[in-house]
């Protein structure tokens, strides 16, 4: 990863790269770019799931005030 900036969409994980030594960023460039995608994929299907979740139970949901 030289002469190569990191970027990162996320501003935890932007922020975690900074505070490492130059050295280690280097080292560790990678991993760090695989951790956000992988925390980013797992967010998009838990936000999926909870979606899916909430569309299959609107039609057998009872609004308050109907008993």
């Amino acid at each position: 990863m030289k002469n190569r900036e990191l970027k990162f969409k996320t501003k935890f994980w932007r922020d975690a790269a900074a505070r490492l030594p130059a050295h280690v960023r280097t080292r560790y460039a990678s991993d760090l770019q695989r951790a956000e995608r992988v925390e980013l994929a797992i967010t998009r299907l838990v936000d999926g799931w909870l979606r899916l979740k909430n569309a299959l139970a609107r039609p057998f949901h009872t609004p308050r005030g109907a008993h």
